[in-house]
C-alpha cells in the first residue's frame, strides 16, 4: 500500500515538474516570437519608413534623453540586410547586426552604416526595446 502511494506521489511530482518545464518553454517561445516580430517591425520601419522612426523602438528612459537627429529628413534608406542573425546574450537581452544602405537626398551618393543592435525584454510590457544608440547617418 505504501509503495503504491509513493509511486503515485512520485508520478504526480514528475507530471508537475514536466508541466512546469513546458510552461517555461512556452514562455521562452513567446519571448522569442515577440523578439522576431519586433525585429521585423524595426527593419520595416527603417527600410520603408522615415529613419527617424527607429527612435520609437528605444526604451522610454533612453528615448527621453536621445534627440532624433535633424539630418534624417534628408536620408532615404535604400537597403537593409541582416548580417548577424539575432542571438540571445542573456535571458532578457538579444543582439542583431544589420547593414543599412542609404543616400542623402541632396547628394545622391550611396553610403552604408553598420547597425549593431542590442535589445532588452521588458517582462512587464512583454515587449523588446532597443537599449543602445541608433547609428548615425553620415
Amino acid at each position: 500500500m505504501i509503495g503504491t502511494t509513493a509511486r503515485i506521489v512520485s508520478a504526480l511530482a514528475l507530471l508537475t515538474l514536466l508541466t512546469g518545464c513546458k510552461t517555461l518553454s512556452l514562455m521562452q517561445d513567446k519571448k522569442a516570437e515577440t523578439l522576431q516580430d519586433t525585429l521585423k517591425a524595426y527593419q520595416s520601419t527603417v527600410r520603408w519608413g522615415y529613419p527617424g522612426q527607429a527612435y520609437n523602438f528605444l526604451r522610454k528612459d533612453i528615448a527621453a534623453k536621445t534627440p532624433v537627429p535633424t539630418n534624417l529628413k534628408n536620408v532615404s534608406v535604400t537597403d537593409y540586410k541582416v548580417i548577424r542573425q539575432p542571438s540571445q546574450v542573456s535571458e532578457t537581452q538579444a543582439t542583431q547586426t544589420a547593414v543599412i544602405g542609404f543616400i542623402f537626398d541632396d547628394r545622391q551618393v550611396e553610403k552604408t552604416v553598420h547597425d549593431r543592435q542590442l535589445w532588452e525584454y521588458d517582462p512587464e510590457t512583454e515587449a523588446w526595446f532597443r537599449i543602445n544608440p541608433i547609428p548615425e547617418y553620415r
